[in-house]
């Protein structure tokens, strides 16, 4: 996604591991509060799912979050649904693109597993209830991608509360039963567990064992999913012992995460587990309010943490969807490194840290028009809002304003989530034109070494950086009518001989894109040439065209 010449070098790392809660918007529709209502994230759609749980009733909605657009979507599954219920487990099978669905309870429990595709939009049973473990809520389940299977353990029914571990291979929907014959953590409910890659471990922490032992509990173990052995942890310190609490496991940071829960009370503490010992985390703000029987997920490729629902200190249910990530020291960007001015209505890349998501996003035109704030990320030049195109954590792409016409130099800032940089002055100049990588032929094919233009054929290319245009564009908008052409005078040279130039306005349906169509020198010799435009005073770096002689 680079597009042009502005440079802004990081000032350096984060030094300390601080975190951040943010509450996150929900959009114009929501789930309503509840407890026990199940979430998983899908790296590759950048959405959270939620499905089930309870409010004044147990339900079966489908909900999904997005959190480019920040926003909840009810889904409308087709066919035969789930039944409805609640402390169930969900996670994500990314190498089919659905959710698994396993156990939990309504009237009765359940032991059924039900997969919801994503492409099709539609729910499938993959197993009947008794067909493997027998039916329990208040259990924990992890996915292993590498061994291709959900992996279930412990939880309870009216009957009694279990210790046993079971498979469920995800290829050919058959269960194996996993339990081993030693050592194991006592039966119990109410408590999670996750998925260590690293180590090759599920580690399962606290909940409720009452019946056999204590009630919450506060102990921790891990689960060798290669050897199928349970080991106890322990640290010189360890939070309360609690129950319906939300967990994680950041992958990053190789730690495991938990926040809130219930002992004696509820809890809006933040734990963390890494080298063999127990710290409580470090934040950099303050924690939600205290919960329980919320759920969480953990977004590894953004680093970040995601806590939904539960039940507050007042009784009530809450939708309450949570952030939880690495504190960022706020957008960094500096003066030095920046390779020459900017023109009005230029689309330029700027470059720096803590600017947007660890992956990038596209921001998409509306009613015609680029947004001038998205993902919380907002950018001013002499306080003009520019429109946002690109948004990475390491980098953005945005329109200058053409209103800095006239102007010698622009004040750059940006802001995210509220924390604003420092400024930067930034030299602007009447035009600077740079051009995109690329040339097309008169026939609309891609020019190259196999695919060459004759002389005497026409060649299209694009271009950003034409300055003030006519008539007047605005900025971050697409022209309603014609094809506004750069004020300043345009020419074209290939291998230094001057071109003809057909056409040079702004390109359909685009922001701050220049099209210019110019034809080739009759008679330039055949190979690899190098294409310059001139905007007024300032000409591009080259790009190359390949020729042959006609």
């Amino acid at each position: 996604m680079k597009l042009c010449a502005l440079l802004l070098i990081s000032l350096g790392s984060l030094s300390a591991q601080s975190l951040t809660y943010r509450l996150l918007p929900p959009g114009d529709t929501a789930p309503t509060g509840r407890v026990d209502g199940t979430i998983a994230y899908a790296p590759s759609l950048r959405r959270l799912y939620l499905f089930g749980g309870q409010d004044t009733e147990t339900r079966n909605d489908l909900w999904a979050y997005s959190l480019d657009d920040r926003a909840w979507t009810r889904l409308n599954p087709s066919g035969a649904l789930p039944p409805a219920r609640l402390g169930h487990t969900l996670v994500w099978d990314a190498r089919r693109s659905r959710l698994v669905l396993f156990g939990g309870q309504a009237r009765g429990f359940f032991s059924d597993v039900w997969a919801y595709d994503v492409a099709s939009g539609a729910w499938q049973q993959l197993a009947r209830d008794d067909a493997g473990p027998s039916r329990r809520y208040g259990h924990s389940a992890i996915l292993e991608p590498g061994r291709d299977r959900m992996v279930i353990s412990h939880g309870f029914t009216s009957a009694g509360r279990f210790d046993d571990t079971w498979s469920f291979n995800l290829a050919t929907n058959a269960w194996q039963n996993l339990t081993p014959a030693g050592t194991k953590p006592l039966r119990r409910c109410l408590h999670h567990a996750v998925y260590d890659p690293g180590a090759g471990q599920m580690l399962l922490y606290g909940g409720c064992a009452s019946g056999f032992g204590p009630c919450p509990l506060g102990d921790l173990w891990a689960f060798d999913l290669a050897t199928n052995r349970w080991t106890e942890r322990t640290g010189a310190q360890k939070p309360p012992a609690r129950e319906h609490y939300g967990m994680v496991f950041d992958e990053p940071r190789s730690r495991l995460v938990i926040y809130g829960g219930e002992g004696g009370g509820l809890f809006n503490d933040t734990w963390e587990y890494g080298n063999g010992e127990w710290r409580t985390s470090l934040l950099a703000n303050a924690a939600p309010p205290a919960r329980s029987r919320h759920e969480a997920a953990f977004a590894a490729d953004r680093a970040t943490a995601f806590f939904f629902g539960g039940r507050l200190e007042s009784g009530e249910p809450t939708n309450e969807l949570w952030s939880l990530s690495v504190a960022s020291t706020g957008p960094r960007l500096t003066r030095e490194g920046i390779s020459g001015p900017v023109a009005p209505g230029q689309l330029v890349s700027i470059y720096g840290s803590g600017f947007g998501p660890a992956e990038g996003v596209s921001f998409r035109l509306e009613d015609g028009a680029l947004p001038v704030a998205g993902q919380g990320i907002s950018v001013t030049w002499n306080g003009l809002p520019a429109p946002l195109s690109y948004a990475r954590t390491d980098q953005l792409n945005v329109q200058v304003p053409y209103e800095l016409a006239g102007a010698s130099e622009a004040s750059l800032q940006v802001t995210v989530n509220g924390e604003a940089s420092s400024i930067v002055n930034v030299p602007v100049a009447a035009t600077r034109p740079v051009l995109f990588a690329g040339v097309f032929n008169q026939d609309g094919t891609p020019n190259s070494a196999t695919n060459p233009a004759r002389t005497g054929d026409a060649i299209v290319f694009f271009a950003t950086g034409q300055g003030a245009t006519s008539p007047p564009s605005r900025t971050g908008y697409v022209p309603r009518d014609g094809y506004p052409e750069s004020v300043a005078a345009t020419a074209v040279t290939i291998n230094g001989e001057r071109a003809e130039v057909l056409f040079r306005g702004q390109a359909p349906g685009t922001v701050g894109i220049m099209q210019v169509n110019a034809r080739i020198p009759v008679g330039l010799a055949s190979g690899a040439r190098p294409v310059r435009l001139r905007v007024g005073a300032s000409e591009s770096e080259p790009i190359v065209v390949y020729v042959v002689g006609s």
